[in-house]
């Protein structure tokens, strides 16, 4: 095949320009990422080699080496892992964002505000431009006899060729390294004290021996020994935030690690951690979790979903079991009974060092909380089995405080009358604390927890009561906040208030016969006119806000109840009103209703001209008086 000239896709050169003009003080970060490359191309040879032993060169010795040539100005980083075919090197290094240009665009917007997170987007090969004004790479695919080479200095365009690969299967990138100016504090990358410092910093845990050309004989530049094979006591903090790095190509420090062996009826290896931030496609649909799963040291996969619940798709890590088979595969992992053990022993490990955390280290627990606590709080719908584990960890916003609370600690703040633990939902939490439905709680003193998460309506369907005290909506019918002595005080006053509205309340419901299911007198409200609230066991208003935003009809049409407050103002007019006035009048009550509690009026338009009439009619009546 003769030598083609191609040209990047959009996205490529924006990111290329992103490189070759990177202001990121630690350039280095380029060799981690190659080194890391060639370390996961070694790891898909040795697995792929589990099912075809042939892919294997005879006496196979896997192995990543640095050259340097301070006069040419190179440096060349070789593997002898699985290589790629000529396919595969269009389209993992001349195409990017497959998921479409929105994604880039939001991929993009990260890596200009923090370029050292190149490698957690899976692009870490076009770190060499920020270092390098040409980049060479030869490679040969397992199982082929032809090579590739692809050959770009950054400008938009590159070369494709085939071209056996001398050392044959593996990879080859060379670096033509730029010459900076002066003022510019870069390293010299062909310095041999430079590449070693380099490595031991950032690649020392690194399965395979990085090699280099020493005085006489090849030099081993990092230890080698797994990291998760060490005590925990021969681990510097360093080393384990350098291997989160590594594994991650997040650039912060973990928040917390949790390093283990098992021992016992099933032996394995854990070491998990738990990120400080976020990764940029947390939740997204395309994103993979799970946890890297290594057989006696061999790598077999990563992103392995059987070994984590999915509320735990945060936690980062690897598991090395020496009793799985090496030749274990996907279909196998999902039905072996070994593998779901350590899964619920990595399950337990990880909710006990979340609840060790919460006792002894608050601070650092609620900037966890902050960052994933909605996730967390997912397995209180979709693991009944450690529900009353994670309730103990779940925290929340209340009306007492700024602060977080536990349900614990709210418990212990009950005041003596307060029989439930009540909580409101909501979009917000300057929306919700304001609430009307919060009134009478206030007064009476009785602490509201403020849920804004859209996973709370599902988290409160599972969490009904924690240590006897149930937990009950404040936007449901039904509330009771009074003791028995003072509903018999208020019976007869509640009997006189529906006796004298009575009239009224059926107006009321005959004019908003299409909008509600009933209009009661309400016993919650104190200053505010009327509020909407949900029948028992029927969705409540967030509820379905947010089903409809997830297109589903579910409960769209369910009505609820109007409670008015008989001792607003407002109702003593409204008994001396006519009956069209009354029904005019309910329409407008409605939409307020609506209003209060943050839902979206049916009619704006028709709403803000009944009030537009409204105050022309007090305003005439007031210059005829």
């Amino acid at each position: 095949m003769a030598k083609q000239t191609q040209s990047y896709n959009a996205e490529i050169k924006q990111l290329l320009d992103l490189m070759i003009h990177s202001l990121y003080s630690h350039k280095e970060i380029f060799l981690r990422e190659l080194i890391s490359n060639a370390s996961d191309a070694i790891d898909k040879l040795k697995f792929e080699s589990l099912t075809n032993a042939k892919l294997l060169p005879e006496n196979y010795q896997p192995s990543i080496r640095l050259e340097a040539d301070k006069e040419a100005r190179t440096l060349k980083i070789i593997d002898n892992g699985i290589g790629m075919s000529k396919d595969e090197v269009v389209e993992y290094i001349g195409t990017i964002a497959k998921s479409g240009t929105k994604k880039f665009a939001q991929m993009n917007d990260e890596l200009k505000k923090r370029p050292e997170l190149i490698g957690q987007f899976g692009v870490g090969f076009y770190s060499a431009f920020m270092v390098a004004d040409e980049v060479t790479l030869h490679t040969q695919k397992a199982g082929e006899d032809n090579g590739v080479v692809w050959q770009s200095n950054g400008d938009g365009t590159y070369t494709i060729d085939e071209v056996p690969r001398p050392g044959g299967v593996g990879t080859t990138i060379t670096l033509h390294l730029k010459k900076f100016a002066d003022d510019e504090e870069v390293q010299d990358f062909t310095d041999a004290f430079v590449l070693k410092s380099t490595v031991k910093k950032y690649s020392d845990f690194i399965s395979y021996p990085i090699l280099m050309k020493g005085e006489k004989d090849d030099e081993v530049l990092n230890t080698q020994k797994a990291l998760w094979l060490k005590s925990p006591s021969e681990v510097t903090a360093d080393e384990y935030n350098e291997f989160y790095k590594h594994l991650t190509h997040d650039w912060n420090d973990p928040l917390k690690q949790i390093h283990y062996k098992a021992e016992g009826t099933l032996e394995f290896n854990a070491l998990l951690y738990m990120p400080a931030k976020k990764p940029w496609n947390f939740n997204q649909r395309e994103m993979e979790y799970g946890l890297s799963l290594f057989v006696k040291r061999v790598f077999i996969m990563s992103d392995c979903k059987e070994l984590l619940p999915t509320y735990l798709r945060f936690v980062k890590g690897l598991v090395d079991s020496a009793d799985l088979s090496l030749n274990v595969s996907r279909e196998i992992l999902q039905k072996d009974r070994q593998l779901t053990q350590i899964r619920k022993n990595v399950t337990n490990k990880i909710l006990s060092a979340l609840k060790e955390q919460l006792k002894d280290n608050r601070e650092a627990y609620e900037s966890f909380w902050t960052e994933f606590g909605a996730t967390l709080k997912e397995g209180i719908a979709n693991d009944s089995g450690n529900r009353e584990k994670i309730q103990d960890l779940i925290l929340f916003r209340s009306t007492v405080s700024d602060k977080w609370t536990t349900l614990d600690e709210y418990v212990n703040r009950m005041t003596a009358n307060q029989k439930e633990i009540y909580f409101i939902t909501g979009d917000n939490l300057n929306q919700i604390s304001k609430s009307p439905y919060l009134e009478k709680l206030k007064q009476k003193n009785y602490e509201v927890l403020l849920m804004v998460d859209p996973v709370d309506e599902w988290v409160t369907q599972s969490l009904t009561e924690f240590k006897g005290k149930k937990i009950q909506s404040v936007t449901s019918s039904g509330l009771e906040l009074d003791t028995e002595v003072e509903k018999k005080q208020k019976e007869e006053e509640r009997k006189s208030f529906e006796e004298r509205l009575k009239p009224l309340i059926e107006n009321l419901k005959n004019g908003l016969k299409d909008q509600v299911k009933d209009v009661v007198v309400s016993d919650r409200l104190t200053e505010t006119p009327v509020c909407l609230v949900s029948d028992k066991n029927d969705p409540s208003a967030h509820m379905q806000k947010l089903m409809s935003q997830m297109g589903s009809d579910y409960a769209t049409s369910t009505k609820r109840i109007l409670e008015i407050n008989p001792k607003h103002a407002l109702f003593d007019h409204m008994v001396s009103l006519s009956s069209d006035e009354q029904m005019k009048w309910a329409d407008i009550l409605y939409s307020q209703a609506l209003l209060t509690e943050g839902s979206t009026l049916p009619d704006p338009v028709k709403f803000s001209r009944q009030i537009a009439d409204l105050m022309v009619e007090v305003s005439q009546k007031k210059m005829n008086s």
